[in-house]
């Protein structure tokens, strides 16, 4: 039955309609950035022709010094909401952990609003156990994190339908609540989950995104075989269309001519981040680029958003959208 079951995922993922075009977005952690090149960054890449901005929503540094300043993921978007006219804007990802539901769906639908419907909701269970302790954000191992971001959804999209819903859940509960105003975008802002995990989280996906968000340090082979089980998941649900639209977050470092750029560079961040992670870094000539892009296409990837790190170079940013991004349109 499990087999049949994996088999029908594929099929589904070699017939559901493709999307046309690829997609493109930057990411810019807003640790060690200051809100003006936060600002400079989405222009240029508004400017540029990509699709979507992401900010991150974390409270302090991923990435070495923890006291280094980071600004509020939530409030930071509204205010870049009114600095961009076009594109596509959101947090990747939001971690569900930090904030009651109903209170992130009336922050959400506000910045759809200030946004004039540009919002792209990202959100996962939340990972970084360094800030739950840090605040007194209660921490839960991954299963339940996982159903928290499950249950949370169906308390979000509740309140996006309206109708004053009354929720009693495990973890969480609603009592005739209102939501007004609804959205700009109906029936919501598309919902973009982040993460990977097989067991817990690839079922979450399946059953509310509108995108799967695919963290980084994952290969293409890894990506093409969560979509068939995401797929097969959906079939298991009876959810029809399934999952449309799978992005791809990549560190991009460097457009450069320099002879094994890539390879040297990757292998000596194996010294620094995690093996899985060095080998996802984008450096080398913009050819080298796209030869490290296509797989995850040809795995299924409708979007590339590319993560970048303060001050946000706008050569860099140029030399993407002349040299790489033509190639997937």
């Amino acid at each position: 039955m499990i087999l049949a079951t994996i088999v029908l995922g594929a099929v589904l993922v070699a017939a559901s309609p493709a999307v046309a075009g690829v997609t493109f977005g930057i990411h810019t952690p807003q640790e060690n950035a200051t809100f003006d090149q936060l600002v400079a960054a989405w222009q240029e890449a508004e400017r540029l022709g990509f699709d979507q901005a992401w900010a991150y929503d974390h409270f302090a540094p991923i990435m070495g010094n923890k006291d280094g300043p980071v600004l509020e993921g939530w409030t930071l978007l509204a205010a870049l909401a009114r600095e961009t006219q076009r594109i596509r804007i959101g947090l990747l990802v939001t971690g569900n952990t930090y904030r009651n539901p109903a209170v992130l769906a009336k922050m959400a639908t506000t910045v759809d609003h200030v946004s004039g419907g540009r919002l792209n909701f990202g959100i996962g269970a939340g990972w970084e156990e360094y800030e739950h302790t840090a605040y007194g954000v209660p921490f839960f191992d991954a299963r339940e994190r996982a159903a928290r971001l499950g249950e949370a959804l169906e308390v979000i999209t509740l309140l996006w339908r309206g109708g004053h819903p009354t929720f009693r859940g495990k973890y969480y509960s609603l009592f005739e609540a209102p939501m007004s105003p609804p959205p700009v975008q109906r029936p919501h802002p598309p919902i973009v989950i982040g993460g990977q995990g097989p067991k817990w989280i690839m079922p979450v996906v399946a059953k509310y995104a509108d995108e799967w968000n695919v963290p980084i340090g994952l290969t293409p082979d890894e990506v093409r075989s969560r979509i068939a089980e995401m797929r097969a998941e959906c079939a298991r649900i009876g959810r029809s269309p399934c999952v449309e639209r799978v992005s791809v977050l990549l560190p991009l470092i460097s457009i450069t001519g320099i002879p094994l750029a890539g390879p040297a560079t990757r292998l000596a961040a194996r010294a620094v981040v995690e093996k899985r992670i060095a080998r996802t870094l984008l450096i080398g000539s913009a050819a080298d680029i796209r030869d490290r892009l296509r797989p995850y296409v040809d795995a299924g990837a409708t979007g590339i958003i590319v993560s970048l790190r303060p001050p946000f170079s706008p050569e860099l940013m140029r030399e993407f959208a002349a040299q790489v991004v033509p190639a997937f349109r």
